[in-house]
């Protein structure tokens, strides 16, 4: 499934002029050009991506594919933080910022409830959480302080409906002009409008070699996917990098925007 036409439009929408949108391809080489000369770093706006690539960058995978992700955060060597969300085009060595998804507690937290539904009692981390409470260290989740057993028990009945609802319909792709529409409103009080107003598709980067790692959002739907099982999810480019990238300009013989729309008509990645 992808988004919408509405989605689609406002993909163009973004642009200040249809000027804009046609230079874009050329903005585009000239940065890939530039990070290949550098070997360091990030470049092209994301929103600008989305806007000329729009629908091309929503895919459907298996999330079996996904089994690492890409650390939003890094650290450079003057020691000052850098967010990686800020840009489409990278070169950097990622190695050190790929780390497997069973080691999230967020990602192993949704695999169990998968596995305990409405016994979630009887998992482990809805045990530590109330052993928390008890020591008056209660856990923070999605912005707020989970400080009472009904809080505990409605964040874990927010992600039994998430799970049960995504085993019935699958994950669902969103486009801007809709909510979440995976647990309707029945736990605003543990997760805020705003939470379900930001969200958007699983991200995901394709790396040097061509595969897959999740980025940014979606980490709790590519979870519950994973824990039931499922074969297909949509999912959303958000991240490329440019040893993959020059890869399909040799094998296109093409220029970099040319070369990344042919690639993602023929899903060219593992």
């Amino acid at each position: 499934m992808r988004p919408g036409p509405l989605s689609y439009a406002a993909d163009y929408l973004s642009f200040h002029t249809i000027a804009a949108w046609f230079a874009f391809p050329q903005r585009f080489d000239r940065a890939a050009a530039t990070l290949a000369r550098a070997r360091s770093g990030g470049a092209v706006s994301p929103g600008q991506a989305q806007s000329h690539f729009g629908h091309r960058l929503f895919i459907e995978i298996d999330p079996g594919m996904l089994t690492h992700r890409l650390d939003e955060k890094h650290l450079d060597d003057e020691g000052r933080w850098h967010w990686i969300g800020d840009h489409f085009l990278d070169v950097d060595d990622w190695s050190q910022r790929l780390s497997p998804l069973a080691h999230s507690p967020a990602h192993r937290e949704i695999v169990e409830i998968c596995g305990t539904r409405h016994d979630f009692r009887e998992g482990r981390y809805y045990r530590t959480y109330v052993q928390s409470l008890r020591q008056h260290r209660p856990v923070r989740r999605n912005g707020r302080h989970l400080d009472t057993i009904e809080k505990i028990d409605a964040y874990f009945r927010y992600y039994v409906d998430l799970i049960d609802n995504i085993e019935r319909a699958g994950v669902l792709p969103r486009n801007r002009f809709q909510r979440s529409a995976d647990t309707g409103r029945r736990h605003r009080g543990i997760r805020s409008l705003w939470h379900d107003l930001v969200e958007r598709d699983i991200g995901i980067a394709i790396g040097a070699d061509g595969r897959l790692v999740r980025h940014t959002s979606g980490k709790h739907r590519l979870a519950a996917a994973i824990g039931l099982g499922l074969k297909r999810i949509p999912v959303e480019i958000r991240l490329v990098h440019l040893n993959w990238l020059e890869q399909q300009m040799a094998l296109f013989d093409l220029p970099p925007a040319s070369a990344l729309q042919k690639a993602l008509e023929e899903h060219r990645f593992e």
